[in-house]
């Protein structure tokens, strides 16, 4: 694939009737390989990776529902996410896939595996926290004003915001994330995610699908994470009782993909190298 690849919108029907957005992306592969963004993301997170991903793969990104392009609902919990990657699965009628998820996406993948064992092949959980951690160690989940409305792109990249922040980021690729995070409307530029979305994140006991996690499962990290601990495929080993290659991203922060984007397309070769040799 290249950087120059156009994607194809769908949209798939979750298990509660909401709308769910997705992209397919051009190749020659044949296996599924579906795309969960974290917190307050959207597909767009990973349009630069995917030139990086193996060509062996149908790569698919997608939008959670109450964020990027998706409908929104009520409320908000990791298994309606869940269902919302099973219904996307689905559509695409391709059998199996392997899905990865980046940091809350991590739960979601491991939550649809969960749900539906037969249409997941495997699961790739990117600087995912496996293990509650110390109060004092998450991030301070800041919604985003559902009224404040931009007057330009400028000011839009100007607001955003990563959390956790971090040192380090490509800022043609942020630029890029942070306008593709809003919409036009009468009044000016909006935010796409939903206020309601950060009710169901940011506090304990998120990971309780996690010890049925089915099949095969590798985990990637960045060894700056502030979130994800070195000992994270420990873990997730000890509730699964089986093996969990890890691969580490070095000088890489929780938000991989965009302060060492190459290493982490090395990293998802290797994991998925793991998990799906015969994919």
């Amino acid at each position: 694939m290249t950087s120059t690849s156009v994607s194809r919108a769908g949209s798939a029907t979750s298990a509660d009737g909401v709308a769910i957005t997705y992209r397919r992306w051009p190749g020659t592969g044949e296996v599924p390989l579906v795309l969960v963004h974290g917190t307050s993301a959207h597909a767009g997170w990973w349009d630069h990776m995917v030139p990086a991903l193996p060509e062996r793969f149908a790569v698919v990104t997608m939008d959670l529902a109450g964020h990027g392009d998706s409908g929104r609902r009520s409320a908000y919990s990791i298994d309606g996410w869940a269902e919302d990657v099973l219904a996307v699965v689905r559509a695409l009628d391709a059998g199996p896939a392997v899905l990865v998820g980046h940091s809350i996406g991590g739960l979601v993948v491991a939550g649809a595996a969960v749900l539906d064992p037969a249409a997941v092949a495997g699961t790739v959980l990117v600087d995912t926290i496996v293990q509650d951690p110390e109060h004092d160690v998450l991030p301070e989940w800041r919604p985003p004003r559902a009224e404040r409305v931009f007057a330009s792109l400028d000011e839009v990249a100007g607001r955003f915001r990563l959390t956790p922040p971090q040192p380090e980021a490509d800022p043609v690729v942020l630029r890029s994330i942070a306008e593709s995070s809003v919409r036009a409307t009468e009044r000016g530029l909006v935010w796409k995610v939903d206020p309601l979305i950060f009710g169901a994140v940011g506090r304990p006991g998120l990971g309780g699908r996690l010890p049925d996690l089915p099949g095969p499962v590798a985990i990637v990290r960045g060894e700056l994470s502030v979130l994800v601990p070195p000992e994270a495929g420990a873990q997730l080993e000890a509730l699964i009782h089986r093996a969990v290659p890890q691969f580490d991203v070095a000088g890489a922060h929780h938000h991989l993909m965009i302060d060492h984007p190459v290493e982490l397309g090395e990293a998802l070769r290797d994991a998925l190298d793991a998990i799906a040799p015969g994919s």
